[in-house]
């Protein structure tokens, strides 16, 4: 299987994965551009020998544990120092909705316009619809404990509960407190939620495991309409999200574009920012594909830097090399483009499908 058909597969079957390329060798030019990939499974790709890539692999292991996207150097007797880029994937999170009634379908709505797969599941066929969700990407008409077993929710999952009474509520959550997820909200007033909460504590479940529930679901924002509820909801959940230390890397749009790069073997230059310093607009891992024709997909910021990579990258196209240049987003620079930047950024422009 090709190389980024490979990775989305394993994103798409829940997995961790990670992206190791060699930018250079001190000893070793035909090193360089050479990628390892890596996932919960251990090695999935590599174009090492095998003796070496698990040294690479036990180099990386930190960053991998910690889902950082980083530049990691490394020393060895036999072939030198090598400068290695560590691109670490993120799941593409999915926002799972258990009830298709009025707030379920203003949730679908509104999170349609955020970067989330959204997936409704209700078992009435007349709420599980595409009428009724016609932003949703997925949609379920079974009872709720065969939507979790269709689900198979992951850590990256963001679980709200929405159902029509207390009976679909509890079955719902019991569900959820038996995986890991990112997040889990359910719906209800104060009084019905403490008496939810205190009957699963009498069943068994730990004081731990309650504690994940977000419920009354929602900030405090004064909600009372549906759409002002599923703000409500989702505000919270964006604040759950962007709370943890790991930045979501992957770029859903430029990895499909390599996928079809791949299958049809067309040239491109792929742009990814391999290190960055101080203030700039888009960060470690954020990718960007330019075409032989100076079209693009994805982004690295913007504005004179973005063109600035573009002309370069035809270049390489040109001369058919790939490099790594810097950019330095002076105070000024910056603020010429409308940017409050003013650091610098390590891009690494790699040649796909080599022109001949």
């Amino acid at each position: 299987m090709s190389l980024y058909h490979l990775i989305d597969n394993l994103l798409a079957s829940g997995k961790k994965t990670a992206l190791l390329t060699v930018l250079g060798s001190d000893k070793d030019d035909d090193l360089a551009g050479r990628k390892l990939v890596l996932s919960d499974s251990g090695i999935a790709y590599n174009e090492f020998d095998q003796d070496f890539a698990e040294i690479l692999q036990k180099t990386v292991a930190p960053q991998f544990e910690s889902g950082t996207s980083s530049v990691v150097e490394i020393h060895t007797e036999n072939r030198g120092s090598l400068n290695l880029f560590f691109h670490i994937y993120s799941i593409p999170p999915r926002l799972i909705i258990f009830g298709g009634g009025h707030v379920g379908a203003a949730l679908s709505r509104i999170a349609s316009h955020l970067d989330f797969e959204v997936t409704v599941a209700d078992d009435r066929p007349a709420f599980a619809s595409q009428s009724v969700h016609p932003e949703a990407d997925h949609l379920i008409c079974d009872s709720f404990e065969n939507a979790f077993e269709k689900i198979k929710p992951l850590p990256s999952d963001y679980l709200v509960i929405v159902t029509r009474g207390h009976k679909h509520d509890r079955c719902c959550l019991e569900q959820a407190l038996s995986v890991n997820t990112a997040y889990v909200g359910m719906i209800g007033s104060r009084h019905r939620v403490k008496t939810q909460l205190a009957e699963l504590a009498e069943a068994g479940y730990t004081a731990e495991q309650l504690s994940h529930v977000h419920s009354p679901i929602g900030l405090k924002i004064g909600a009372v309409t549906e759409a002002e509820i599923a703000i409500s909801i989702l505000a919270e959940i964006i604040q759950v999200r962007r709370s943890g230390s790991r930045e979501e890397n992957i770029q859903v749009e430029v990895l499909q574009a390599l996928k079809t790069l791949e299958k049809e073997k067309s040239p491109a230059v792929l742009a990814t920012i391999v290190k960055t310093l101080g203030s700039t607009p888009r960060k470690t891992g954020s990718q960007m594909i330019i075409y032989p024709d100076g079209s693009i997909k994805g982004t690295i910021g913007g504005g004179c830097t973005e063109a600035d990579v573009r002309r370069e990258a035809l270049t390489c196209l040109d001369l058919g090399i790939t490099e790594k240049i810097r950019f330095n987003l002076t105070a000024d620079a910056a603020a010429d483009e409308g940017m409050a930047c003013g650091g610098t950024m390590d891009i690494y422009l790699e040649l796909i499908n080599q022109p001949e």
